[in-house]
């Protein structure tokens, strides 16, 4: 899925299609299990002189509950725009389109070969939570065989004799 990004956004095009979640490898650290697929489109947009590129991405995501490290089912739901700034040319002020202020839409490098997989696994990245968690569960019980193998357990037996 590469593409030349102006020339994509310039001609209005989109591209949709399902992205298996197992080809993400900075994504794979954070899945319970790699499973499953999302959808996504990629159009391109233009206003006054400016191209840019609409992402929207769709899907369940299996993510670790970090209190009991079971499986937590993420529904992600990502719609982002983002500004193609040519290569030499000015980044946008901090007020303008695309600037640091601009919570709409982020400015990214045009390119004329943009593998799209590493940024719409950007986009998700940026979309999860930082500590996923159920809102009820129980951390994971420890096992007895953890429990005498801990030299606190041995000092606990003698306490009570």
């Amino acid at each position: 899925m590469v593409i030349d990004s102006l020339e994509f956004a310039r001609r209005h095009e989109a591209l949709s299609g399902r992205l298996q979640l197992s080809t993400l490898p900075r994504l794979v650290e954070v899945l319970f299990d790699t499973s499953g697929s999302l959808d996504f489109k990629v159009s391109g947009e233009t206003a006054g002189g400016d191209a840019f590129l609409a992402v929207k991405l769709e899907g369940a995501l299996p993510l670790i509950c970090q209190r009991c490290l079971g499986a937590l089912v993420f529904e992600l739901s990502v719609n982002s725009r983002m500004m193609l700034v040519e290569p030499g040319s000015p980044w946008p002020d901090d007020g303008q389109t695309g600037g640091l202020e601009d919570e709409a839409c982020d400015a990214i490098e045009a390119s004329g070969n943009l593998d799209l997989a590493p940024l719409l696994e950007e986009e998700i990245l940026l979309a999860l939570p930082i500590a996923p968690r159920h809102e009820h569960c129980e951390p994971p019980a420890a096992t007895t065989a953890s429990k005498e193998a801990s030299p606190f357990a041995k000092l606990a037996r003698i306490k009570c004799n």
